[in-house]
């Protein structure tokens, strides 16, 4: 006698459905960046980084960009490009507090679209800190900057995503920028989950 077994809908469908929906092609890296993959700091090193309260007046001004990201499987998605604006606002002898606005080219959407951060000089603690937040989303990124020979480096928490990233080959006219992801609390990297190249557009 023939028994007809029928599968739940979702486990039919992860069984029938294509390969390639499940594992996209990568897309080629659309951006050079010198040397290995990835931020390569220590996350912990939030705790002895210092800074200075004009270490990051290279930001100000517009920017154009080109951003990329990779899937957590490794593989890279289609870059694409967008615009940067910082502003600062000096509020005393020590006191500097960054505004800036990263949002990605889109006709569809109004220009205060993206994500807004905040990013204030504390004197006493000689570091930076940082408050973000996407208008799509509304959570705060809260995170800490500081400097590193010529580079910047930075840790930004997205939920329980923690993000270190490095602003380096910092030039008047442009700027290149990379990021790694942790989803453990940092027993393990994404390198390079974020990459970006900044050109100048105006001061």
């Amino acid at each position: 006698m023939r028994r007809t077994v029928r599968l739940p809908l979702l486990a039919s469908l992860a069984i029938t459905a294509p390969v390639a929906a499940q594992n996209p092609p990568s897309v080629p890296r659309a951006i050079t960046l010198p040397d290995t993959m990835g931020a390569d700091f220590a996350a912990a090193d939030t705790l002895t980084g210092t800074s200075g309260p004009t270490d990051y007046d290279f930001l100000v001004g517009v920017w154009s960009f080109t951003f990329q990201s990779r899937n957590q499987s490794g593989t890279f998605t289609p870059a694409f490009t967008g615009h940067w604006v910082f502003t600062k606002k000096q509020t005393g002898d020590q006191g500097v507090l960054l505004e800036d606005h990263w949002r990605p080219d889109n006709p569809t959407s109004t220009w205060d679209a993206g994500t807004w951060t905040y990013r204030a000089f504390n004197p006493q603690r000689r570091i930076w800190e940082m408050e973000g937040i996407n208008t799509a989303r509304g959570a705060w990124q809260p995170g800490l900057m500081w400097t590193a020979g010529d580079s910047r480096l930075l840790t930004e928490w997205y939920g329980p995503m923690l993000v270190r990233f490095r602003y380096f080959a910092i030039q008047p006219d442009r700027f290149l920028w990379r990021a790694d992801a942790t989803f453990d609390r940092g027993k393990t990297w994404i390198r390079d989950y974020w990459t970006m190249e900044a050109h100048r557009i105006s001061r």
